[in-house]
């Protein structure tokens, strides 16, 4: 068995930059506690790394499967959450008037003639709520979407099931145009806007970000990054935008994003589902309420208000079947994490 990293003390935050909290005297985890989680997340064979922050600081780190510490982790579909914040960013410094700006603006080459006009109609909150009305080219419709020549084309021209705004639907296609909506507002590709308004501020260095045929970076997937820097992530928006006492992105904007806006349809996870922000999931965990970034495969940042407690959870995307996996990783979370925080 690799040996625990259960780091509970105030020098582990300068190794983090996640800020002078402190926790209290005795460990958050005794170390009965810290061995049972362990044990149930050595039965995981897809598990990468599981990492447990509370007040802040890093109270439980360690990594499965050969996976290292400095590798890093696709976040899959975890990367909607991360673009909810590059968009909140382009707004914040101008490149973007509003969140009900259409997508026309900064599309127009995508919208020909024989295109339902409805479509004009979409703005930039249609996308970030799923609720474009366009068929989703996400589920049994990815593939075909993902082998088109053009992604931004084949998701545009794709049918109008609802008028903009009325019709939750996830789809990765909508995050798509997302990013290029983006790309094209800052006149940078988003992985060059996150990483000067984003990650270098927040001393985050980021792995690859994908791209489509035409040069853009995949809307909602496919980000990588080590998974301490996702926990970042999840400090930011818990402590409404501000990290290492800079605010990077305004309180507004995190409140609203992290604000149930709809409920979503059609989509089963081993959490019951509260509701759907802007690009995060509202779910409930052991009877807390809970905002998530959650990815293809069991990628999870979890974070807990009342427990002030952010769980980072990172997988192999394929192996044993889903289903299995995914029960063990509400059991971990549930009836390890969770329940053992609680005083005894």
């Amino acid at each position: 068995m690799k040996q625990i990293l259960a780091l509970t003390y105030c020098f582990l935050i300068s190794a983090l930059s996640m800020g002078q909290s402190q926790l209290p005297e005795k460990e958050f985890y005794t170390e009965k506690k810290q061995n049972a989680i362990q044990k149930r997340a050595n039965q995981m064979e897809r598990l990468n790394s599981l990492l447990i922050l509370k007040n802040d600081s890093l109270v439980f780190e360690n990594y499965y499967n050969e996976f290292e510490k400095t590798g890093f982790s696709n976040v899959k579909s975890g990367s909607k959450s991360i673009l909810n914040l590059l968009i909140g960013l382009a707004i914040e410094n101008g490149y973007i008037k509003s969140i009900d700006q259409p997508i026309k603006d900064f599309l127009p080459h995508l919208f020909h003639d024989d295109l339902d006009s409805r479509k004009e109609e979409i703005t930039i909150r249609h996308l970030m709520l799923m609720q474009s009305g366009l068929e989703p080219t996400s589920l049994s419709n990815y593939a075909p979407w993902v082998a088109s020549d053009d992604w931004l084309q084949f998701a545009l021209d794709q049918e109008l099931e609802a008028d903009p705004g009325t019709l939750y639907g996830y789809s990765t296609g909508d995050t798509h145009l997302l990013s290029a909506a983006l790309s094209h507002a800052v006149g940078v590709p988003s992985d060059e806007f996150a990483l000067k308004y984003l990650y270098e501020p927040m001393g985050i260095t980021p792995g690859k970000w994908s791209k489509d045929p035409q040069g853009y970076n995949e809307g909602g997937n496919n980000i990588h990054l080590r998974p301490r820097d996702f926990a970042k992530i999840g400090v930011l928006v818990k402590n409404k935008g501000v990290f290492n006492g800079k605010q990077i992105i305004s309180e507004e904007w995190i409140e609203e994003s992290i604000s149930f806006q709809t409920e979503p349809q059609g989509i089963s996870r081993p959490f019951e589902i509260l509701g759907y922000g802007y690009l995060w999931w509202l779910i409930e965990a052991a009877g807390y309420p809970t905002y998530c970034a959650i990815g293809f495969g069991g990628q999870y940042m979890m974070t807990i208000p009342d427990l002030d407690m952010i769980i980072v959870l990172t997988s192999r995307p394929k192996g044993s079947a889903p289903s299995s996996h995914f029960a063990s990783i509400a059991d971990l979370i549930e009836n390890y994490i969770i329940k053992y925080s609680q005083p005894t």
